[in-house]
């Protein structure tokens, strides 16, 4: 067997940081079956807000994009994430969840600040590696190892569960058809988005455990803190 290329350094490295993400406090408290009912609604509550901020993502990275190939992937990508916000929401209303209306956190803001900059600014490799190896990378780790088993009734998971393993390997055909990146770049990249999206998970977890507390017989509030 010869020396790895590039691509495959990169999904080497990529799939241990989806592996360390499947260790985050949102998804040990997830995969942990004592964790109740009521910290669990929790948890969908203040995924909320970032599935909303997704939304705001997908777009940012279309009206961006300039290359004819990699907006056209962009167009796709968004067209096959539309409004599934809305779909978790109207989950979280069937599931009894009374705040129809996202929450506010400025941990989870700050977080979806940086990608939506990062999609705005970026090279169009960069963009792609952000909305592909990262963005939904997290998405499979969550969904598939530990969301679907965690919510095994809901058809928002049970959605993600199926889509998100092909977008993820958008993200590697970028790279595999294109010479315009470098492995150092790509990595460097990924180190801080990984970064950003563990922050953004523990938050989650944090809130979720937070309000379960505070309303153990009641669906959570939507309190900024």
């Amino acid at each position: 067997m010869g020396p790895m290329s590039n691509v495959e350094r990169v999904a080497q490295y990529n799939q241990r940081q989806q592996d360390a993400f499947a260790a985050s406090r949102l998804c040990r408290l997830l995969a942990d079956n004592a964790t109740d009912a009521a910290t669990k609604a929790a948890v969908r509550t203040w995924l909320q807000p970032w599935s909303d901020a997704f939304q705001r993502m997908i777009t940012v990275r279309v009206e961006a994009e300039t290359d004819p190939q990699l907006r056209a992937q962009a167009i796709e990508h968004r067209d096959e994430e539309l409004d599934h916000n809305l779909l978790l929401a109207r989950s979280r209303t069937s599931a009894g969840d009374p705040h129809a209306e996202a929450g506010f956190d400025p941990v989870i803001e700050a977080g979806a600040a940086w990608f939506t900059e990062g999609l705005r600014l970026q090279s169009g490799v960069g963009r792609a590696v952000l909305a592909h190896l990262a963005l939904e990378a997290a998405a499979s780790t969550f969904f598939s190892r530990i969301g679907v088993p965690a919510y095994p009734d809901d058809v928002y998971f049970a959605h993600h569960d199926e889509a998100d393993a092909e977008h993820l390997e958008m993200g590697y055909q970028v790279l595999r058809e294109r010479a315009d990146w470098t492995e150092e770049q790509v990595l460097s990249l990924l180190d801080h988005a990984w970064q950003v999206m563990t922050m953004i998970a523990d938050r989650i977890a944090d809130r979720a455990i937070s309000d379960a507390i505070e309303t153990p017989h009641a669906s959570v509030p939507r309190q900024t803190r």
